[in-house]
C-alpha cells in the first residue's frame, strides 16, 4: 500500500490506527499504540461476545404481574374417563356378525373391556383366555388394530341427539365445547380446553378432525369458560356419562391430563374448587425470540414424532413411547402411531408381562435401583402458555345420578389469582446491535462508517493501488 493510502488511512475514525502510520512517531510510540489497539480490540471482542451470549441464553425472563383487576382467567380443564368404555349394542352386533356367542362372547367382552381400561398402572389385570386368543387369530386382529377395535365398540356420547343422554358441558344456558379424546387411560371426554382439534380420538386414530357437532350449537357455544376477579363464582359442569364410575383429571386448559395425576374412581358427581395461576406471554414474544432463547414452545411448534402439536405433557408421553419401545420393543395401543415408520404395537401379553415391572419408571421417567434405566432421556421444554392448577377441595354431589340421570363433575372457581407469570423479552436483537455498537464505540471509537472505511481501505482501495489506478 502506498504512502497516499497510508495517509488516508491515518484519517480513519477508528482511534489508534492513525498513530500506526504517522511518520513522525518513533518506533517505540508506534509499538505502544499497537499494543493499546490490540488490547482495546481484545476487550471489545470479549464484551461483545458476552452480549451475544446474553442474547442467546438470557434474553427472556418470567416476570410477575399483580394488576389482577384487569385479567380474564381461563378455568381449568376437566377430563372424565368412564370406567365402562364399551357400548353393549355395538359389541352385540360385532359378536353376532363374527359368530361369537356364549361363554366365548363373555370372555371376549371381559378382555376387551379391561383392554380399553388399561394403562401403566393396571396392565397386569388384562385377562387371558384361550377363546380370546382364538378369536383374535381367527379375525386377524393384530395389536395395531386394538385401538381401532375399541373405538368402534365405543359410543361417542357427545354426539347423542337427546340432550339428557348427551355428554355435554354446560353453564346455565351456555354450552362449552366437549370432545372425545384418546389419552394414556383410553377414551375419555375433555371439556373447557384451549387445545386444537388435533387433540381428539378421531384425529389420533384415523388422522381426521372430529365431525361438526350440531347439537352443541343449539345454544350459545364457548370453547372455554373464563372469569374475572369481580365474578364471585364461575364454573361449568361436565355431565352425561352413564358409566357406573368415572375417573377425573383436572389440569391446565393449555395442556392434557397426566395419567398419574387423577382423583380416583367415584360413582357419583364431584364439585371441584380449584386455583389456577396462568403463565402468559407478551405480544410478539414468539417472533422476537427463538425456541432456544425462550426455552418454551407454543402449541404449533411441535418437534415430536407421534404428535402434530406440542405441550409439555404430550412431550412426556412421547418420552414414554420411546422408553417403552426401548425396554419392551413395542408401544402400548393407546398412542397415535400414524408416522412414516410406525413402531410395533404391543400385544396384550407383552403389556401383561413387560410393563408391570417398570410401572414407576414409565410414569416418573426415572427408576429405582432395580430399574435397567436410572433416568430416561427426556428433555421437554415448558409450554409458553400454561396454567398451574391446584385443587383446594372436592365435594361429592350426592344424588346427582338420580337427579340428572347420569354422572359427571363440576368446576367451581370461587377465588381468583392475584398474580400471574408473564414471559417477556428483555434483550432483543436491536438491543444486541446497540450493545455491540456501544462497546465498539467505547473501546475503539468505532461506528458503522468506521467499518465501511476499514472495508474500503483493505478492499477497493487496495485493489486499485495494486492495479496502478490513482485515486
Amino acid at each position: 500500500m502506498g504512502r497516499k493510502s497510508l495517509s488516508i488511512m491515518g484519517l480513519s475514525c477508528i482511534h489508534g490506527i492513525r498513530y500506526l502510520v504517522k511518520r513522525i512517531l518513533l518506533i517505540f510510540e508506534r509499538l505502544l499504540w499497537l499494543a493499546l489497539l490490540i488490547a482495546s480490540i481484545y476487550f471489545c471482542i470479549v464484551v461483545s461476545l458476552s452480549s451475544v451470549d446474553r442474547y442467546y441464553t438470557k434474553s427472556t425472563h418470567i416476570g410477575l404481574e399483580r394488576n389482577y383487576h384487569f385479567w380474564n382467567t381461563t378455568l381449568p380443564s376437566l377430563t372424565l374417563c368412564p370406567m365402562e368404555r364399551l357400548n353393549q349394542s355395538f359389541l352385540d352386533k360385532f359378536c353376532m356378525a363374527n359368530g361369537i356367542e356364549g361363554r366365548d362372547k363373555a370372555e371376549f367382552e371381559d378382555f376387551l373391556e379391561n383392554l380399553a381400561n388399561s394403562t401403566y398402572t393396571n396392565f397386569h389385570r388384562i385377562p387371558q383366555y384361550q377363546s380370546t386368543d382364538d378369536i383374535l387369530e381367527r379375525l386377524n386382529i393384530r395389536p395395531e388394530n386394538y385401538m381401532e377395535l375399541i373405538y368402534n365398540m365405543t359410543y361417542d356420547s357427545s354426539y347423542d341427539p337427546i340432550e339428557k343422554q348427551r355428554t355435554r358441558s354446560i353453564d346455565g344456558q351456555t354450552n362449552i365445547h366437549v370432545r372425545q379424546v384418546l389419552t394414556e387411560y383410553g377414551l375419555c371426554y375433555l371439556g373447557n380446553s384451549k387445545l386444537g382439534e388435533e387433540y381428539s380420538s378421531r384425529y389420533f386414530i384415523f388422522g381426521l378432525y372430529p365431525e361438526f357437532n350440531r347439537h352443541e350449537h343449539t345454544r350459545k357455544l364457548l370453547q372455554v369458560q373464563i372469569g374475572s376477579f369481580f365474578e364471585k363464582d364461575v364454573g361449568y359442569t361436565l355431565l352425561g356419562l352413564r358409566s357406573e364410575a368415572i375417573d377425573s383429571f383436572i389440569h391446565s386448559p393449555f395442556d392434557v391430563m397426566k395419567v398419574d395425576n387423577n382423583f380416583g374412581y367415584t360413582d357419583d358427581g364431584v364439585v371441584y374448587d380449584p386455583e389456577s395461576q396462568e403463565v402468559i406471554a407478551e405480544e410478539n414474544f414468539e417472533k422476537e425470540a427463538t425456541i432456544a432463547q425462550r426455552k418454551c414452545r407454543f402449541y404449533h411448534e411441535s418437534n415430536l414424532t407421534h404428535f402434530k402439536f406440542y405441550t409439555r405433557n404430550i412431550c412426556q408421553q412421547e418420552c414414554r413411547i420411546n422408553l417403552a419401545y426401548k425396554i419392551c420393543k413395542c408401544i402400548p395401543h393407546f398412542y397415535p402411531n400414524r408416522i412414516a415408520t410406525p413402531k410395533q404395537v404391543c400385544s396384550y401379553k407383552t403389556l401383561k408381562t413387560c410393563f408391570p415391572q417398570y410401572t414407576s419408571l414409565f410414569l416418573k421417567l426415572y427408576g429405582d435401583q432395580n430399574s435397567p434405566i436410572k433416568r430416561a432421556t427426556c428433555y421437554c421444554e415448558q409450554t409458553c402458555l400454561d396454567a398451574v392448577v391446584t385443587t383446594k377441595s372436592a365435594l361429592p354431589m350426592r344424588g346427582s345420578r338420580q337427579l340428572l340421570g347420569s354422572i359427571g363433575s363440576a368446576i367451581s372457581m370461587k377465588t381468583w389469582p392475584q398474580n400471574r407469570l408473564k414471559r417477556q423479552v428483555i434483550f432483543t436483537f436491536t438491543d444486541l446491535l446497540v450493545s455491540i455498537g456501544s462497546t465498539a464505540g467505547l473501546f475503539l471509537g468505532f461506528s458503522v462508517l468506521g467499518l465501511v472505511e476499514l472495508i474500503y481501505f483493505f478492499t477497493i482501495r487496495l485493489i486499485c493501488q495494486i492495479l496502478g489506478f490513482k485515486i
